[in-house]
């Protein structure tokens, strides 16, 4: 079976066009540390910044494992994204707070991929865009 036009080609063809894509058109250097995980982590402490988010909350938005997870927030305290903080009901938790410094990532992360996805969806109307997303989340239940 030539693998050229069947689903799972099509995606890692286009996640490596992506990828060069984003990889061309970096941001600074000071913030390639946050790439791929960390970004999305980070988003997601930005959207979520006025309550209170543990490690756990990471795992299931982001899917990962607890090491997996463990690993990332250790990054990202570390980058200074973040800190942590134990958890005022229960102290084997630790809270994660985003920092002035991930904040001001955050912006800046969130205008480059305003232009990034404005790229990426040039031409494509609203409804291609639904049926897009309809038939992503298709196949991401079929493999769930």
């Amino acid at each position: 079976m030539n693998p050229k036009g069947t689903v799972g080609f099509e995606i890692r063809e286009l996640s490596l066009l992506i990828g060069r894509y984003l990889e061309a058109h970096r941001l600074d250097d000071e913030m390639e540390m946050l790439r791929g995980p960390q970004a999305w982590a980070l988003g997601y402490l930005y959207e979520h910044q006025h309550h209170t988010i543990y490690q756990k909350d990471l795992e299931k938005e982001m899917s990962i494992r607890k090491s997996t997870a463990s690993n990332l927030v250790k990054r990202m305290v570390k980058n200074g994204v973040i800190t942590t903080a134990a958890s005022e009901k229960d102290g084997r938790l630790k809270a994660l707070r985003i920092t002035d410094k991930g904040i001001l990532f955050m912006e800046k992360i969130n205008s480059f991929m305003e232009t990034s996805e404005a790229k990426i969806t040039n031409g494509l109307s609203s409804e291609e865009m639904a049926q897009f997303f309809q038939t992503i989340q298709k196949i991401k239940k079929n493999l769930s």
